[in-house]
């Protein structure tokens, strides 16, 4: 069956404000918002290949064809690429500002309750665990470590199961 591309991009929006929303959860448990987080999801060319991915995460049974996986895969790369809250935007993390720490400590904590609550795709069981695995070995400086420590300890301690699932309501 045919998905028209208007309700594959109808979707993508509606989910990437759904994960915009929840990041912004965590950054208000904290102090802080990012209005700008993620705005270029919401053009072309990384729309494009954002909504077709997202749309299968959630509607399985409207499988990538290769050209859309590639697609995606270039978007998300660009998308890494130049998004300063994104670790790929810089050459070394220690030139990351805390500022932008903090908003990607909170984007860590919207995807990961998306992927193990909402889409079920699994990956690593919290945020500890996903650090710990996929981004401890990078060379932090101590001040760095114990500002992702504090965030993490912090987030965990506030946020609240049944608030978080609310901004993701829309998908369901």
């Amino acid at each position: 069956m045919l998905i028209p591309i208007e309700d594959i991009i109808e979707f993508h929006k509606i989910r990437t404000q759904c994960h915009i929303n929840c990041m912004n959860y965590f950054a208000e448990l904290l102090g802080y918002h990012f209005p700008e987080h993620d705005n270029d999801k919401n053009h072309d060319p990384i729309r494009i290949g954002y909504a077709y991915h997202n749309y299968a995460v959630y509607h399985p049974t409207a499988q990538e064809n290769a050209a859309q996986i590639e697609e995606f895969r270039k978007c998300n790369r660009e998308h890494h690429k130049t998004q300063p809250h994104h670790i790929e935007y810089y050459q070394n993390v220690f030139d990351i500002p805390d500022i932008v720490l903090i908003e990607m400590v909170c984007d860590w904590f919207s995807a990961n309750f998306e992927q193990n609550h909402i889409t079920c795709e699994g990956g690593a069981p919290n945020i500890r665990a996903f650090f710990d695995m996929e981004l401890s070995h990078l060379p932090w400086s101590g001040h760095q470590r114990t500002l992702i420590n504090k965030l993490i300890d912090e987030l965990n301690k506030k946020s609240v199961y049944k608030d978080i699932v609310k901004f993701w309501t829309p998908v369901l």
